[in-house]
């Protein structure tokens, strides 16, 4: 037993605290969009949009992490700073290909929530605008703003649109398709049998993940995922308007102000960034055929099996 904490105590921790990293990351995000600003986002979408930001949070934070074990100057860096204190830790480096798998999954488990629960706000946005029913709320939601830059809500702009037209005509649209096709490639060429029998197919198809980064990065740009800004909050109180739309906006004095929308500033290029130029430092660092030694670790047995 000594033995074994000693070997795999701090493989346990690490594992521990990234996992209680999600998880806290999923319960924060989900509750932060049950808040006062997206009350009239979620009378929408329900609870299918903390289902959708609550794992887009979580990609941002494991997409962080998943360069990082491959990034051979990181590692040798780590492994010769860390080598004088401690050999357990040392030891820690040479499963980083493990840990790699272990975030990637973690990756696909969220992309895979992130996109159903999108692909249930798109039909709330549909039924939303198709319902023509002035005393719905939804519609009434769905009719605010108009033109590119206006303070819309519904990002199905009219009832002749459908979610097809909306999802190959928008930024989130694209790259999310973008960002979709290069995950399954990339997970699907990591399979053994494809690793061991055609291991160029797994190295090349790997590389998408530049694709896939860069459609990260970009995914939020369009801000469709939108809430009530802070100074509407002033005018357009949620709890107290909600059941008054008809007044909203009218000269009979109404204290309630049409509601204006925006959407928050895209992040995911800020948790990316760092990650992505320590892999450009890992190309300009050491020789293509030297990066390639490290990947050949899938191909044969991990380090670690063998500890």
């Amino acid at each position: 037993m000594g033995n074994f904490a000693a070997n795999e105590g701090l493989s346990i921790f690490v594992i521990l605290v990234w996992l209680g990293i999600n998880a806290f990351l999923f319960v924060h995000f989900y509750m932060a969009f049950l808040l006062e600003r997206w009350f009239y986002t979620r009378v929408l979408l329900g609870h299918a949009l903390s289902w959708a930001r609550a794992p887009a949070a979580c990609l941002n934070f494991n997409c962080m992490l998943i360069l990082l074990p491959v990034c051979r100057n990181l590692l040798s860096f780590l492994r010769g700073t860390i080598q004088c204190c401690s050999r357990t830790a040392a030891r820690q480096l040479d499963r980083n290909i493990t840990f790699h798998k272990m975030v990637a999954y973690m990756i696909a488990f969220h992309t895979a929530v992130h996109i159903i629960a999108h692909l249930f706000n798109f039909e709330y946005f549909m039924d939303a605008q198709q319902n023509r029913n002035s005393s719905f709320l939804p519609f009434v939601l769905s009719e605010i703003g108009s033109g590119d830059n206006a303070s819309f809500l519904n990002p199905i702009r009219t009832n002749d649109t459908n979610p097809t037209f909306v999802l190959f005509t928008t930024i989130a649209g694209v790259t999310g398709v973008a960002i979709t096709l290069a995950l399954i490639l990339i997970i699907t060429s990591s399979m053994e049998v494809i690793r061991r029998s055609y291991f160029e197919v797994f190295w090349y198809t790997h590389h998408l993940f530049i694709i896939f980064f860069i459609g990260l990065a970009f995914h939020g740009a369009g801000r469709i995922v939108r809430g009530q800004t802070f100074d509407s909050l002033k005018t357009n109180e949620p709890e107290e308007c909600s059941s008054r739309f008809e007044e909203w906006g009218s000269d009979n004095g109404s204290t309630c102000a049409v509601p204006r929308f925006a959407g928050n500033p895209p992040q995911t290029w800020k948790w990316v960034l760092g990650p992505m130029i320590l892999q450009l430092w890992l190309w300009s660092g050491v020789e293509r055929e030297e990066e390639k030694l490290l990947w050949t670790c899938f191909r044969d047995e991990s380090p670690d099996k063998n500890q």
